[in-house]
């Protein structure tokens, strides 16, 4: 029993990544553009179809497909913001209208370039670790590395450069950073494009892992959103330990409880953290 729930805390820590990543791109452009991005998972999405697509249909190495992805999903996510979000900075409904159109629009073309058919990955890295009696895949553990050192350097650099504080200070006063300097139009698009590329490289790993179809992003969207609750909007590196949280509580849960309802596990850790901080664990009460 001890192996089983170390089992599933390893594997709770490793999805909790991925919900860690989307929450880190929703924290940042609520943050900055006063929206709540729910397109997120769709970019996830085309991250991991362009992945699968580059690695198992025209034969690239899986490192240069995720880079490709990347720029590719970052692309769009420039294309999206010129277009259409840069005419809803600071208002919330405007923004979440047209993020749900675009989840719309982008999985109906994802739909038609690659069609209804769920699809997999080849192994990319095969072979397992084994850590005191528990068996973790390489892959997996990969993957997890990954996304914690991307976060994690997204919060130092937040914390450790001009553009971060430029960034924070804009968040607390728009008016007097804009006074300072600060370019706020081009912090505004760097922001949200900086955070469709996280949900675009979460995306391109999960390809490697799990079978996509063109709706799996929503999913991890919206699990994103209750890391970042559960955090208190605003803290990126809180983003992650929120995502992890969520990721772990859902595991356990259904090592006692049938999987079916691991969503609602997810929901009760969400909603016993908030009675007793409603600010979330890392968010300020005001």
């Amino acid at each position: 029993m001890t192996q089983l729930i170390l089992g599933q805390l390893i594997n709770g820590v490793i999805v909790g990544t991925l919900y860690g990543i989307v929450a880190a791109g929703i924290t940042l452009t609520f943050g900055i553009t006063g929206i709540v991005n729910f397109a997120l998972g769709a970019f996830m999405t085309l991250g991991a179809y362009m992945s699968w697509y580059l690695t198992d249909r025209v034969g690239l190495a899986f490192p240069l497909a995720v880079v490709l992805s990347l720029l590719a999903t970052m692309v769009a996510g420039v294309v999206a913001d010129q277009a259409l979000f840069r005419h809803t900075r600071n208002n919330l409904i405007n923004g979440l209208l047209v993020s749900i159109g675009l989840i719309s629009v982008m999985e109906a073309g994802i739909l038609m370039t690659w069609t209804a058919t769920p699809q997999e990955m080849h192994f990319v890295l095969p072979g397992v670790l084994q850590v005191g009696g528990l068996v973790v895949p390489k892959m997996k553990g990969l993957v997890a590395l990954i996304l914690l050192a991307v976060v994690l350097g997204t919060y130092a650099a937040l914390t450790r450069t001009w553009i971060g504080r430029a960034a924070f200070a804009y968040a607390q006063n728009p008016e007097a950073a804009r006074l300072m300097g600060v370019r706020t139009r081009l912090l505004q698009s760097g922001v949200f494009v900086y955070s469709v590329g996280l949900a675009g490289l979460g995306g391109a790993l999960y390809a490697s892992l799990y079978s996509i179809d063109a709706g799996f992003g929503g999913t991890y969207v919206l699990k994103g959103i209750e890391a970042a609750i559960l955090a208190g909007i605003g803290s990126v590196g809180g983003a992650l330990i929120g995502g992890i949280l969520l990721g772990v509580a859902e595991a356990i849960g259904s090592i006692f409880l049938p999987a079916a309802y691991k969503d609602a596990y997810g929901l009760v850790t969400l909603v016993l953290i908030l009675l007793l901080k409603p600010a979330g664990l890392f968010g300020d009460r005001k």
